[in-house]
């Protein structure tokens, strides 16, 4: 693989203090100082009638700060915060065993689906339903990355979930177990020559079973693959890249833009694997899986069959801070389709638009039929 790029961001503790030092010994021009929060904490110690922790209003500023920004994705990690999160992209955390998103209706994160010996499904909790609040606490205004954090926690510990469903607000309690996912599944469609790869999202184990699965698919014969991205919420961007690499020409892959007009492309090599394909997508495929199908719809490799997909077209880095053991997650780019498409806000358009039915899966019933017709033309 092929990859021309500047290295974005390498942030060190010693950044960070330089940071804060120019903050400190810029001359006033109407922007706060740093002077200005110590200032506010001495007086807190001085006047505030109640106890108080000295840490959690600390990580409460630097949270508030990062979320005036009004970014979705972006995020302050206090250190706990910030190893469940390294944990929950790892794919074997503790949890309730459900994925969830953005509804685009009410701006609340809903419940889209869920993996198997779900907690959270056992409790009672349905897809669609809308999380209104955990453990008691008001999570309409968190971000879906806090709400996720909020759900893992130790073996063994319970939490209760509030829900809105229809008129109905509904709390159900559970337990929290392990959750070992496989990022990759995938099978030979019965009684056809079409491999089925349903790809959840593109971290932990992705790119090692989606390059066990392709050699599967070889050693059965298959003639044409779908693959499934519906309620995969994106993952790495490198995740994605590798993988691509096996599929596409020679040629760029994807390339980001940041705040001041610098750009990096990721690219293909030569070799790829040659076979038809179809990508199944749906309103919850968001960030990486619409690289994916972005890059295959404008190579003309295969077909997109679905509905729009979420349209996050920006790139978060992770930056730990190594001195308190905690995070920060900020969009720092945007990214761009081979051929130049932007997709932040706007998703990708399925080639054949196709509602999910009341029963049966219509989306997968038309992607196998679209991709006949592909092999057909060989």
């Amino acid at each position: 693989m092929k990859k021309t790029y500047a290295i974005l961001l390498a942030l060190t503790v010693g950044v960070v203090s330089s940071l804060a030092t120019l903050y400190a010994t810029m001359p006033p021009s109407g922007e706060l100082s740093l002077a200005e929060f110590a200032r506010t904490q001495e007086m807190i110690e001085s006047y505030y009638l109640r106890d108080y922790d000295t840490e959690e209003i600390q990580y409460a500023g630097l949270k508030a700060m990062v979320a005036a920004l009004g970014d979705p994705y972006s995020v302050y990690y206090t250190p706990g915060e910030f190893e469940t999160f390294t944990q929950d992209s790892s794919g074997e955390y503790y949890g309730v065993g459900m994925g969830i998103s953005i509804d685009e209706v009410t701006g609340l994160t809903v419940v889209t689906h869920f993996l198997e010996d779900s907690a959270a499904k056992e409790a009672g909790i349905e897809t669609g339903d809308l999380i209104v609040s955990i453990d008691g606490e008001d999570v309409t205004k968190k971000t879906l990355q806090e709400i996720r954090i909020m759900c893992i926690g130790e073996d063994g510990t319970r939490i209760t979930i509030g829900v809105k469903r229809g008129e109905q607000v509904l709390e159900f309690t559970m337990t929290r177990r392990s959750v070992s996912l496989d990022m990759v599944e995938f099978v030979m469609l019965q009684g056809s020559r079409i491999g089925h790869m349903r790809i959840k999202q593109f971290s932990g184990n992705c790119a090692e079973l989606f390059h066990e699965g392709m050699e599967y698919f070889k050693k059965q014969g298959a003639e044409g693959i779908v693959f499934d991205l519906r309620n995969n919420p994106g993952g790495y961007l490198e995740t994605v890249v590798n993988i691509l690499d096996e599929l596409l020409p020679e040629g760029t892959v994807v390339y980001t833009k940041d705040k001041r007009g610098n750009e990096e492309t990721w690219s293909s090599s030569e070799g790829h694997t040659k076979i038809p394909m179809v990508v199944l997508v749906n309103e919850h495929s968001a960030s990486a899986s619409e690289i994916f199908a972005g890059a295959i719809q404008d190579y003309g490799i295969g077909e997109i069959v679905g509905t729009r997909t979420y349209g996050k077209g920006v790139v978060q880095v992770v930056l730990p801070i190594a001195s308190t053991g905690g995070g920060l997650k900020i969009t720092a780019s945007e990214y761009f389709t081979p051929k130049g498409r932007s997709i932040d806000g706007n998703g990708i358009y399925p080639d054949h638009y196709v509602e999910p039915a009341q029963q049966g899966d219509a989306q997968l019933e038309k992607g196998s039929e679209v991709l006949l017709t592909l092999i057909s033309r060989r």
